[in-house]
């Protein structure tokens, strides 16, 4: 690898020499990434509604005042349809493209939401409406999901592929911040539009991007995988090189892609018999699995679905108060995932999840006894309760961290042919998970209370282990790079790299001597072990 992740950054770009108000193809380009953002701040704006409107009494009543067992049903619905939907967006996505995944949830946001408005009013069933609003936006959630973490990895410039990459889950959480200041605002209201007003926020937003897909162009592997390959040629001309036909890095980058496609289709890289017969790809898969069970079952779900249970057990009951602190924790969050992408530009994302995994830990045991003190006390304990509130904080702190590498790796890791399919493993993971914490997490705080917090405290150690034996290191590389890193060296960076120093001769010399260098390097290192 000691070539290929040096040369490629030093290959001249238009984006070099260029002011960005003058680089018209990048201005674009930000322009689609942005449309993405704008339906991840409405992804997370939705996954924090309902966790919020709990707080709200005309809520509850409008619903027919829904027992435990039945809240954590309509958590789970989002989780049951998007675990259904799964299958069906992999296939339209590899044979129709990445933007009808994006239509689809736009779709859904707009039904649902319509639908979900509507509970509550004179002679209908107001949980059944809801819930039906649960299923619909579900279908639509986990659909965005997968294809848009598949279309930021494919149109990103390669410089700055990986920081966009990591804060795609920031967009999340600032759609979380907007939710929980909205439900903050109207919980002054006591009439059915506390909880109304919110949830019809959605559909703007929807319709905005229902709008705005029609002008994203397909990403450039989709295109060339189907045939397309001027019209991917023209993609990489216009948004990576300013339309520079001759550009350097746009040449690179094409031939790149070509030979890879070409390789993962002579070996029939995206058939399952395939797959499952490759070390490489089964680590992939595994990775994507590892990322799911990392986010889903470490206690972040108690937090993000039932924070007004867990002030509730404290002694925190108005919902006013209950509302400023979950608005307030969505703004620290949200900063320290800012933190967290400026961090992972340096960083590499196994380090960083291997540092601060027990810190998680750590966080969860100190709101567990915090919990428990307050219980146990014969009055009412303040500071037990100040307790319990600062580990919300400091465990959201560390969880929040960790989100851009949760969110962006188990793409990352994958190869064009098993992205499609590493994302549903990675998806099927997550609604599983998520399916079991919005419905057991429920009934469980409701039936033994802080005593539940001990449940995902092996788990996070089972983690933690796992991410230190599997992870790989996967830091500034391209995405067909990282090929090389679960295939080894006959993987297909290792033929890559020539087409670089056919094209650009000077590039040899720096190759062999970043290869002497190393070489020399590990001599001196040979002779000081012998010492």
């Amino acid at each position: 690898m000691s070539g290929s992740l040096t040369n490629w950054r030093a290959i001249p770009n238009a984006a070099d020499n260029l002011k960005w108000y003058q680089n018209k193809g990048a201005l674009k380009l930000n322009y689609f990434l942005s449309l993405l953002f704008v339906g991840m701040v409405l992804n997370g704006y939705d996954g924090t509604l309902l966790s919020g409107l709990q707080a709200l009494d005309a809520w509850h009543a409008d619903l027919g005042n829904p027992s435990a067992g039945k809240i954590g049903v309509l958590n789970a619905a989002g989780a049951i349809s998007g675990l259904v939907v799964g299958p069906f967006i992999t296939w339209v996505d590899e044979r129709f493209g990445r933007r009808w995944g994006i239509r689809f949830y736009g779709y859904t946001i707009l039904t649902g939401s319509v639908i979900g408005c509507v509970a509550g009013l004179p002679g209908v069933d107001g949980y059944a409406l809801f819930l039906t609003s649960r299923f619909i936006i579900g279908f639509g959630l986990a659909s965005f999901l997968m294809t848009s973490l598949v279309v930021v990895q494919e149109i990103t410039h390669p410089r700055s592929r990986a920081a966009i990459a990591a804060s795609w889950d920031s967009y999340w959480i600032l759609g979380s911040v907007i939710a929980s200041w909205v439900v903050f605002g109207t919980s002054y209201l006591t009439t059915s539009w506390s909880w109304r007003i919110p949830y019809i926020i959605q559909v703007p937003l929807a319709l905005y991007i229902l709008i705005g897909v029609q002008f994203v162009p397909e990403t450039p592997r989709f295109l060339f995988a189907n045939g397309r390959e001027e019209e991917a040629l023209q993609f990489f001309i216009e948004f990576h090189g300013n339309g520079n036909p001759d550009d350097e890095l746009v040449l690179f980058e094409f031939d790149e892609m070509k030979e890879t496609l070409r390789l993962e289709k002579e070996l029939k890289a995206d058939k399952w018999k395939t797959i499952v017969k490759s070390k490489g790809s089964l680590h992939r898969m595994g990775l994507a699995a590892l990322m799911a069970f990392m986010t889903g079952l470490s206690g972040a779900s108690i937090v993000y679905y039932y924070y007004t249970v867990v002030l509730t057990m404290v002694g925190i009951t108005n919902a006013t108060t209950q509302t400023g602190i979950g608005a307030g924790i969505s703004m620290w969050t949200w900063a320290v995932q800012i933190c967290g992408v400026l961090v992972g530009k340096r960083v590499d994302s196994k380090r960083i999840l291997l540092t601060l995994w027990p810190c998680i830990l750590i966080a969860l045991v100190g709101m567990c006894v915090a919990s428990g003190v307050f219980a146990n006390s014969d009055s009412m304990n303040n500071q037990a309760a100040i307790a319990t509130v600062a580990m919300l904080w400091i465990y959201q702190g560390f969880f929040n961290f960790t989100n851009p590498v949760l969110y962006s790796y188990p793409a990352e890791v994958q190869t064009y042919s098993t992205r499609s399919k590493g994302l549903l493993v990675w998806n099927t993971c997550s609604q599983l998970f998520s399916i079991y914490t919005t419905y057991v997490d429920s009934i469980a705080l409701d039936r033994i209370g802080y005593k539940y917090y001990i449940v995902y405290m092996p788990l996070i150690v089972i983690q933690w282990c796992l991410a230190y034996c599997f992870m790989v290191k996967t830091h500034s590389y391209t995405l067909e790079e990282v090929a090389e890193a679960f295939d080894g060296p006959e993987g297909a960076v290792t033929r890559l790299d020539k087409l670089w120093t056919d094209r650009n001769p000077s590039g040899r010399a720096e190759r062999e001597a970043d290869q002497e260098s190393g070489s020399k390097k590990s001599e001196e290192q040979q002779a000081g072990e012998q010492i």
